[in-house]
């Protein structure tokens, strides 16, 4: 790599794509081949509606082009069956017509960045007209159909980021010039009918983002003042199109002040600022006029003519658009859950400062392993409390660790010689790095902020703030000095998407000044937990993990780049260490410690055994549950005075209940109802803040498993393990690596990729650990969508993301949420207010494709009842900031506008369920407090029409059958997991019921609320 931004060396880590335009050709598939692409393993779904798409014509409407779930499409001017033009892999979006009729220009995200592309109405031609690391957006023709208008970011700065401004190219190609620059983000741009200026959105930066862009600007392209033709004082403008003689429509979302993240709750078509339509759900496009007093848009899911004027008639043009995706392939199915093995779950392996010994947790234990020797157990934490984030102090003598022992997260130090083992700072401090002379103490506290410590007096001053919001920064390294400290945090390119690159921030504790740097330009470090950097004992180099794969990258005395980095590895890398004393580095790959003595000739490395296992928690007790009702989701309704007849961990029988069951220890529910055990089917575990607190308070409300859908690999592979050998109490934990993205990313748990090969290694190591599901995120190519999907389908695990289209194109299983974030400003999920239509549902409709419901509006719920935030769960086994939020909910009854919401998105998945979609209940937890917001969604599902038994599904049988543990989860019957919920009383005729869990059997193992709670009532020793 080179710090030189304009360049990056040939033997740098990636080749950097010219920041210029291009002209190149590329093959796609003809009207014809694309009419006839239906091969063996492909079915065809039936759009005849568009969600989150848009629609442009011709002026005499003889071309009309559609975007209908990430592709686009000829429709028939009469309507009729639709020609597709473009694959799925271009994902073209916003498609802009040239004047005379015979190109588009559209964004396309292959290769996975916006560029811009042009390419006959057939589908023939396809040209890449702009290339390079920044996203081009939303293209429009001059009227001469010589130029081409365009949003874009190029022209900024890899570090401190770059606002989207208005571009201008030759439509053949060219270099692009800049038409607007400022502290705003310009999109949406048009042409004004004489060729002279542009009219775009201008969205006003404020001091956390933007004012989501409220006024309209018109923009001389030739210099000049702007002019400001409309301004809206609530809500956002979208899509300008100018008529011929100079008439502007748009459109307004409105109602979402109070909490820009709901849906907008009125969506209306202006024309000069007159409201043309508010009654129809309008989609997050422009419209385009046909003459001076026609419109087509697309309302209600339809393409759609509206006639201006005292008609005001409406014609909808009817289309049927049949798009071939991949038929599940049937999966081999994932291993039973919780089966022995070696551990491979090690935790922030730290090599000691004479490179001898290596610390590390695994299984809920500090560990110390001589190298080349066998590993000594130091603490071993209670299974109610976890024990974490290893340290050296300089002189190798101690170990500093954190721990929840005593609450929350804490640092203390243990005396490797005495065993003496002692606090070191208060609760809240995290991830400690002493400093070389072991003076002072750098951490992390629990919002991300950077401190240091004066080790003697306890006096504490804060460094530096993240920078991203989504996760904490890196853990910090000091400079050989003491003087900086270095750590990964994360950039925002732009103001409109929170996306950016992980790069390294290097902190003077003298004067508080700092730098940031990439190890090349617009290259990412891998990600903020894993990847470094770390300093090298001389301060010339600092080791880190970009594309999956450790470099050295030569660094001045102050952390500054010196030249470009170097590769020393080719295989998979995570969580590199240097030992102070010898120029050898400890990492991670693939599930091995692998130590590199750099001061060797070649530089080899060599792999240190751990020769720990892990085991399922042994419960030989056999037991008799005996549920006054059952309800075993199977399908028939619930039975009354059964017995469940367990031996050790499975259930052996389900039987009409018998006075006497010898042999057997009876657990009394008689007076109680009996369910699966509850299955979240989306969490994070965040371990590092949490502690045990998210396992606990989660099985304390009756869930027995849980699926992490993105963590770091090794804390969740960890979190797996421990769990599952009865090291840690909590539900089984299904394991996700670390969110797979493009160049760039916005989590601390994102993993970002420029290349194919980095890719690959990322699946490597996933697959060495044997995750339990395969998720890529906003910014991964349909081509690395595709990539990840069929990795996942090799390790008989499921694979989603965030995206229908191109998700189910490129052959994943479901999609994590019905919508969330997007590449899109909208995507094709659903429409601004919120709803879908019928080509959202099609993708789901034949159960080959699932989703997993996030349904964070049932947060509103907590004010309908404020007794739950009274609860003792709430109170004492979630941690300070969940306890703070459940109370300030309860205290608020829902608004008609939340009530509304929540309505509308459960109307989505009710209709979803109607055609047959297979339907899964997570919460995202923790960005939700956990265990209780499970069982607020499942009152939503049961509030708006699902029964007891069909919401009860979506937590039970439905995510079994979706991580393809049916044989093993999800019911009631011998043979399977003993895992219970016992609920004190009648859900079946109370819903509310539900939440009340005394007790929860695990694998065989009964835990009570009661205990539970009473295990976090006061300080417990490690």
């Amino acid at each position: 790599m080179t710090t030189d931004q304009g360049r990056i060396s040939r033997r740098g880590l990636l080749r950097a794509s010219a920041a210029g335009l291009t002209a190149t050709s590329s093959a796609v598939p003809s009207a014809a081949a694309a009419a006839s692409a239906s091969v063996a393993g492909r079915r065809a779904l039936s759009y005849r509606e568009s969600t989150g798409g848009s629609v442009t014509s011709s002026r005499d409407g003889s071309v009309l082009i559609a975007e209908v779930q990430g592709v686009l499409w000829r429709v028939p001017p009469g309507g009729g069956a639709a020609v597709r033009i473009t694959d799925w892999e271009l994902e073209a979006t916003r498609p802009a017509l040239s004047p005379d009729g015979r190109r588009l220009a559209v964004a396309g995200y292959r290769g996975g960045g916006f560029r811009l592309w042009t390419l006959r109405t057939d589908g023939g031609g396809l040209r890449r007209i702009t290339d390079g690391p920044w996203d081009d957006r939303e293209v429009a023709w001059s009227p001469d159909g010589s130029r081409l208008v365009f949003s874009s970011e190029r022209g900024g700065d890899t570090v401190s980021g770059a606002p989207f401004g208005l571009w201008t190219a030759d439509a053949d190609g060219g270099r692009p010039t800049r038409l607007t620059a400022g502290p705003h983000e310009d999109f949406d741009p048009v042409w004004w009918p004489d060729g002279r200026s542009v009219v775009c959105v201008r969205a006003a930066h404020t001091a956390d983002g933007t004012d989501g862009g409220t006024t309209l600007v018109r923009v001389p392209t030739g210099g000049g003042p702007e002019q400001v033709i409309r301004t809206v004082p609530e809500g956002r403008l979208l899509g300008p199109a100018v008529s011929p003689s100079g008439r502007v429509a748009c459109l307004h979302l409105s109602g979402t002040a109070a909490s820009p993240s709901l849906p907008a709750a009125r969506t209306a078509l202006l024309v000069d600022g007159r409201v043309v339509t508010e009654d129809e759900d309008l989609a997050a496009a422009p419209p385009c006029w046909l003459g001076d007093d026609r419109l087509l848009y697309l309302a209600d899911g339809r393409i759609r003519v509206r006639t201006l004027g005292a008609t005001g008639a409406v014609r909808d043009i009817p289309f049927t658009a049949r798009m071939p995706v991949p038929r599940r392939r049937r999966r081999r199915g994932s291993a039973a859950p919780e089966t022995a093995g070696p551990v491979r779950g090690l935790h922030l392996p730290a090599l000691s400062p004479d490179g001898g010994s290596v610390a590390f947790v695994a299984l809920n234990a500090l560990w110390l392993l001589p190298v080349g020797g066998t590993p000594r157990k130091l603490v071993q934490a209670d299974a109610v409390r976890h024990v974490q984030m290893p340290a050296w102090a300089p002189d190798g003598r101690s170990l500093l660790y954190c721990t929840d022992r005593d609450g929350l997260t804490a640092v203390r130090r243990l005396h490797l010689d005495s065993g003496h083992d002692e606090p070191v700072t208060g609760p809240g401090r995290l991830h400690p790095a002493p400093s070389p002379d072991g003076s002072r103490l750098a951490c992390q506290d629990l919002t991300g902020n950077v401190l240091v410590r004066d080790l003697a007096t306890g006096e504490e001053r804060v460094l530096a703030r993240p920078l991203a919001t989504d996760g904490p920064p890196g853990a910090p390294t000091w400079s050989p000095d003491g003087r900086y400290l270095a750590f990964c945090d994360r950039n925002r390119l732009n103001r409109r998407f929170r996306e950016g690159y992980n790069l390294i921030r290097v902190l003077d504790t003298r004067t508080g000044t700092e730098k940031r740097h990439l190890p090349a330009a617009h290259q990412s470090l891998s990600d903020r937990a894993a990847a470094g950097p770390v300093w090298s004992p001389d301060g010339r180099r600092m080791a880190l993990v970009a594309e999956s794969v450790l470099w050295l990258l030569p660094v001045t005395g102050d952390g500054t780049p010196a030249g470009p980095a170097r590769r020393v590895t080719g295989e998979p890398a995570d969580h590199p260490s240097w030992a102070r004393e010898t120029d050898t580095l400890l990492y991670l790959s693939s599930g091995r410690l692998r130590l590199l003595d750099l001061t060797a000739t070649p530089a080899r490395p060599r792999t240190q055994a751990v020769p720990i296992t892990h085991r399922p928690a042994r419960t030989r007790e056999r037991l008799r549950v005996h549920a006054g009702q059952l309800w075993d989701a199977t399908g028939t309704g619930p039975r009354q005075d059964v017995d469940i007849l367990i031996d050790g961990r499975r259930i052996t029988a389900v039987e009409p209940h018998r006075p006497r069951r010898p042999g057997h220890r009876t657990v009394d529910a008689s007076h109680r109802t009996v369910l699966p055990g509850l299955f979240d089917a989306h969490t994070h575990p965040y371990s590092a803040t949490y502690g045990a607190r998210h396992s606990l308070t989660a099985l304390a409300y009756g869930i027995t498993t849980t699926a992490c859908l993105g963590a770091s690999l090794y804390e969740a592979v960890r979190l797996r393990e421990s769990l599952a050998s009865g090291h840690s109490i909590g539900p089984r934990l299904l394991a996700c690596a670390e969110l797979i993205d493009g160049t760039r990313t916005a989590y601390a748990m994102g993993r970002a990729h420029r290349t194919t090969a980095g890719v690959r290694r990322t699946l490597e190591r996933a697959a060495a650990l044997r995750v339990d599901f395969v998720k890529t995120y906003v910014r991964a190519s349909g081509e690395v969508m595709a990539q990840a999907a069929e990795a996942a389908r090799q390790l008989g695990v499921p694979s989603g993301s965030h995206l229908c289209a191109p998700g189910r194109a490129a052959g994943q299983d479901l999609t994590t949420h019905l919508q969330a974030t997007q590449r899109l400003p909208y995507g094709h999920a659903t429409t601004p207010a919120g709803h879908v239509h019928q080509d959202l549902v099609e993708q789901y409709a034949d159960g080959d494709f699932a989703m997993i419901m996030t349904p964070f509006s049932a947060q509103f719920l907590l004010g309908a009842d404020p007794a739950l935030a009274d609860d003792p769960r709430v109170l004492t086994l979630m941690p300070p900031w969940d306890t703070a939020a459940v109370r300030a909910g309860a205290r608020t009854p829902p608004t008609d506008r939340q009530r509304q919401v929540l309505a509308v998105e459960m109307a989505d998945y009710r209709r979803l369920a109607a055609h047959g979609a297979l339907l899964a209940l997570g919460t995202d937890a923790p960005l939700v407090p956990p265990g209780l917001s499970l069982h607020l969604a499942l009152r939503a599902l049961h509030a708006h029409g699902f029964t007891p038994a069909q919401a009860l599904l979506c937590a039970t049988a439905a995510p079994a059958r979706l991580f393809g543990l049916e044989r093993e989860l999800g019911t009631v019957q011998p043979g399977k997991f003993a895992d219970l919920t016992v609920v004190d009383g009648d859900p079946f005729t109370d819903f509310g019921h539900l939440v009340r869990t005394p007790l929860v059997v695990r694998a065989g193992t009964v835990h009570h609320q009661t205990d539970l709670v009473r295990a976090l009532e006061g300080p417990t020793r490690a």
